[in-house]
Parts: structure tokens; C-alpha cells; sequence
């Protein structure tokens, strides 16, 4: 197998403990699977609630202004166009597609066996695949996941910001289960930039502001994403404070009291058995 995690070692899981942003290199450049041609294959087999497009030049801080939507049709040419078209293209959850599923699973793999982590604690396992145009901006915004972003082709800036307190990390957060998706009205105060190109690629901790700007090529890039014990109840617990707070009540904050905590999580996976898997 080809290592697909080179430079990982066991210091690496002392980092996604401790949020700490890092920049790595990886083996999957030129990977069969991840040239623009397959990437726009895979785009016509997905369905259509799998295929995002924006036009690709927009502010750092977009706000909702991030989320409005290029056309989708004929996805496969135009993400074959995308050198030219100005256009920004995610194939969300490419893991629902076998052979994605397994690079997913390979990647993670290599990951947890390089970094001494144990790949079962790697749950919720996603993928997405990303193709934009020469000077694109992918906005300023958080994941709740763990995510590792590798760029594939073209150089890219990832900028990484911080909240300017914890009450403005509760109001995005709240806004983010409401809806927002992680996005900013105003950036944030950038602490660290990274170069990225094909062969390098950063770990994005969750609830970390970030934004990627690209260079004067096209830009390919894929992200995969997990959960451990650690983010999951960090996520099911703001998600239970934030329907809690729909009602006007005042929850007690994410680790405030951890047997309030553990009480929020059986309360949302419980809801999420009733609801299909839906947490929001």
C-alpha cells in the first residue's frame, strides 16, 4: 500500500487533542481517483443534493452571501471548465460512493496507525472534494469536525482566525445550529497562514475560523473529516443548548457541568434515533 500519510508520527495525536492546527505533507497528489477528470466523472454519478457551486470570487467574510448558488447543470463539463468558468465546486459525502468510501477509510487508517490513535475512536467518517477557479476564496468560516484538508493541485493560502471571546464563539455556534453553517460576517483576527500545495495539506481542529485563498492556478483539494468522543459530545451538547435556548431559556455552556453534558448527549442521540440521525 502506498503510504498516504508520510510525515504523520505519534506527536501528531497530541495535536488533534489539543486543537492545534498543523500542516503535514500526504501521498495522495495524483492519486488515480483525484485527477480533475475523475473528480468531474464522480460529480455526474452523485446526486444532485451532493453538488454545491458558487461563483468563485467572494469576500473573506461572506456571511450568507457564501452560500448563494452557481448552476449545477451539466456539473461534469463545467467542473472540467473550471480553469476558466470562476466558479467553486464541492462534491459533498463522497463517501457514499464505494470506491471513495474505501480511500476515506484508507486515509483515516493510515492516519490512526502513523499517529498511535486507535481507528475505531475515528467515527463519522466523510469525504468531499473540492475544484475552484484560479484566485477563489473559500470563505471565512468553522466545521464542527475534525478535517483534513490536502491539496491535490494549484497552491492555495489557509488562514487560520480566533473568536475574539467566548461570547462570540457562543453566538457563531448557536447561529451555526440555526443555520449559518459556520460562516462570518467579519472576518476574524488571523493568527497563521499556510502555504499549501500538491503533497501538503493542514489539520483543521473543529470550531477553529479558517479560510483558504487560491493562486493563479486551479485549485483541487480533498478534505476528510471524522469525530471522536471529544468533538461529538462538544457537538451534540450545543446542539441540545441551542434548541434549549429556541425556548428562551438559558442552558448552562459545554462543559460547564459534565453530568449536565452527558445528560444533553443521551437526550440528542435519543432525539436523533426518533428524527433519522438529524440533530439540528
Amino acid at each position: 500500500m502506498t503510504a498516504l500519510w508520510p510525515s504523520i508520527d505519534p506527536s501528531f495525536a497530541r495535536d488533534v487533542e489539543t486543537r492545534t492546527p498543523t500542516r503535514f505533507r500526504h501521498g495522495l497528489a495524483g492519486h488515480p481517483l483525484l485527477t480533475l477528470d475523475e473528480i468531474a466523472r464522480l460529480a455526474e454519478e452523485l446526486p444532485a443534493a451532493s453538488l454545491s457551486a458558487e461563483p468563485a470570487e467572494k469576500p473573506i467574510a461572506a456571511g450568507d452571501a457564501a452560500g448563494v448558488a452557481a448552476p449545477t447543470d451539466d456539473i461534469g463539463q463545467r467542473i472540467r471548465d473550471v480553469a476558466v468558468n470562476r466558479s467553486w465546486f464541492t462534491l459533498l459525502h463522497v463517501h457514499q460512493v464505494p470506491r471513495y468510501r474505501a480511500l476515506v477509510d484508507e486515509v483515516l487508517d493510515d492516519l490512526a496507525e502513523a499517529s498511535g490513535m486507535d481507528p475505531a475512536d475515528l467515527t463519522r467518517r466523510m469525504g468531499f472534494l473540492f475544484a475552484s477557479s484560479p484566485r477563489g476564496v473559500t470563505a471565512a468560516h468553522f466545521d464542527i469536525e475534525h478535517s483534513f484538508c490536502m491539496q491535490l493541485q494549484g497552491t492555495r493560502t489557509l488562514g487560520f482566525g480566533r473568536f475574539a471571546d467566548e461570547e462570540q464563539k457562543t453566538r457563531e455556534v448557536e447561529r451555526y445550529w440555526n443555520g449559518s453553517f459556520g460562516r462570518f460576517h467579519e472576518q476574524p483576527e488571523t493568527v497563521a497562514e499556510h502555504v499549501i500545495s500538491p503533497g501538503t495539506g493542514c489539520y483543521i481542529p473543529p470550531y477553529t475560523p479558517h479560510w483558504i485563498i487560491n493562486g493563479d492556478e486551479t485549485s483541487l483539494s480533498m478534505t476528510v473529516t471524522f469525530f471522536n468522543r471529544d468533538n461529538e459530545t462538544e457537538s451534540l451538547v450545543q446542539a441540545f443548548n441551542t434548541k434549549v435556548a429556541r425556548t428562551g431559556l438559558t442552558p448552562r455552556p459545554y462543559g460547564e457541568s459534565p453530568a449536565r453534558d452527558r445528560a444533553k448527549v443521551g437526550a440528542m442521540k435519543a432525539w436523533a434515533a426518533v428524527r433519522g440521525g438529524a440533530t439540528r
